[in-house]
């Protein structure tokens, strides 16, 4: 499953990334970290799964979820984000991520619902 990380802080990737790379299915992992790189990465290649940071230099993640939609990618969104706030999360959903994730108290659930996602590809 290919999969690109778009998020600020190099911190943040990091960790996704060593998440990611103990699961069997991630095969191919990009990264951005900012809005500009998201986009350009995104016109030339189309990742099965974006986790995506809600607050980016150049703009916001929902600029980034809204082109996705727009540019009618399959890849399936998951929103990352340090607000909690539940209008944030709705609309995030409402724009089409797949799922919501509180960076500080859910990101260790991202590895299962990776699991998830994976097994909707394979038998889809």
């Amino acid at each position: 499953m290919d999969i690109l990380i778009v998020d600020d802080t190099d911190l943040i990737r990091s960790l996704i990334r060593d998440m990611l790379a103990l699961l069997p299915f991630s095969t191919y992992i990009e990264e951005a970290a900012d809005v500009t790189q998201a986009l350009s990465i995104l016109s030339r290649w189309q990742p099965d799964v974006v986790t995506l940071d809600l607050q980016l230099p150049g703009g916001s993640g929902l600029d980034v979820l809204r082109a996705i939609k727009k540019a009618g990618l399959s890849s399936t969104v998951i929103a990352l984000t340090s607000l909690g706030d539940p209008q944030i999360r709705q609309g995030c959903l409402a724009a089409g991520a797949a799922f919501f994730l509180e960076k500080s108290s859910e990101l260790e659930k991202l590895p299962a619902i990776l699991r998830i996602v994976a097994e909707k590809r394979q038998n889809s």
